[in-house]
């Protein structure tokens, strides 16, 4: 990408691999709602990059001093693997004084966003150098090794859950615990792996809310207990009562996760939980427009809110270990519903941005 909206496909010399590194034969990357910001020019970055942050592959060469994945699984030539794109900068003042919130470093370093300059490019080409910093994980040989390419977006609906379950008391029904009431907005490949998340982390009640019916069938799939189709409501209040009447208290869930990257959809959020409830941000990761909101809301309801940025090395984990569970209760193979050769990266990017894919995807080596 040389600069918002332009692409080109190039030929680059493969680097000189390292003792750490690991070779990837890129299998097939994702084509995610911030790649999509970044080609409209929602984020700061500088240009031009190689795009391309969930990605899937096998191992074509392994550097000298690699023998085992990130979990000290012995690693082979050809085995599956997906590695975490992102890590944090050098001598960065948020890494250092609060190493609770990895997520937070200043600036971006990693693949997919970095500067094709620094050598680390995204996974759409046919292969990409995996550096020390990348924690790589080989995948079970019986899994699709497609679905590696959802491990960051899993890592993000895993975040986005795991910030709603702390901290709180649910014993005393104050935050989100087992059997808890939990909505998503949004249906979406982030929001259906965050019902899946939800799921798996045994929320009893979980609401999906979307205006497109297909993809709220398909949140049931992935784990929703209930949906709420937006376009059969007039306006944002009846929007929020139907969502809340589906809770056996009528009064709301205790949580509700924003999936959606839409503005508006953020005055429902803070309306849809309980009082005392809990609201958590994970769909505007760039910059996507503004809302005006009623902060007197927060006060009177004594709203948690919560943002979720991305995910850390040790979600990413966690989202790798879930994916074969995952994968025998749930059809993710159906998120990849409109794949394409590096020739026709364009026509990804506008399918998805149009909202006529669950996850566009790219195939190097072709489809």
């Amino acid at each position: 990408m040389q600069e918002p909206g332009e692409f080109d496909v190039q030929e680059f010399e493969l680097p000189e691999l390292g003792p750490n590194d690991v070779l990837m034969r890129v299998e097939l990357n994702g084509v995610c709602g911030t790649d999509i910001h970044i080609n409209e020019g929602g984020m700061d970055l500088d240009f031009p990059v190689l795009p391309g942050h969930e990605f899937a592959g096998r191992v074509e060469e392994l550097g000298g001093s690699v023998e085992n994945d990130a979990r000290g699984r012995p690693l082979k030539e050809g085995d599956p693997i997906t590695a975490i794109p992102f890590w944090p900068v050098e001598d960065d003042w948020y890494s250092e004084n609060v190493p609770t919130r990895e997520v937070l470093f200043e600036g971006i370093t990693g693949l997919g966003m970095a500067p094709t300059e620094t050598g680390n490019v995204g996974g759409m080409s046919e292969y990409m150098v995996l550096p020390e910093e990348a924690d790589v994980y080989r995948l079970p040989e019986d899994m699709n090794p497609d679905l590696g390419a959802l491990a960051e977006p899993l890592s993000i609906g895993v975040r986005a859950y795991e910030r709603a379950t702390m901290p709180g008391f649910p014993d005393v029904n104050e935050g989100v615990g087992l059997g808890s009431s939990v909505a998503v907005q949004g249906a979406g490949t982030i929001g259906l792996l965050t019902i899946a998340a939800a799921h798996a982390g045994g929320s009893g009640q979980i609401i999906a809310i979307d205006a497109i019916e297909e993809r709220l069938e398909l949140a049931r799939k992935f784990g929703a207990t209930d949906t709420v189709n937006i376009a059969e409501y007039d306006g944002e209040d009846e929007i929020v009562a139907a969502v809340k009447a589906k809770t056996d208290s009528g009064h709301g869930p205790t949580a509700v996760i924003e999936a959606t990257g839409i503005p508006q959809t953020v005055r429902q959020a803070i309306e849809i939980p309980h009082d005392g409830g809990i609201f958590v941000e994970a769909g505007h990761y760039a910059y996507n427009g503004e809302v005006e909101i009623n902060p007197t809301r927060i006060v009177q309801k004594e709203l948690t809110i919560i943002g979720s940025k991305a995910a850390p090395a040790s979600q990413f984990k966690t989202a790798v270990e879930l994916l074969p569970r995952l994968a025998e209760e749930m059809p993710l193979e159906d998120l990849f519903n409109h794949r394409v050769s590096i020739d026709d990266v364009a026509d990804a990017y506008e399918t998805q941005a149009a909202g006529n894919a669950l996850r566009a995807s790219i195939h190097p080596h072709g489809v």
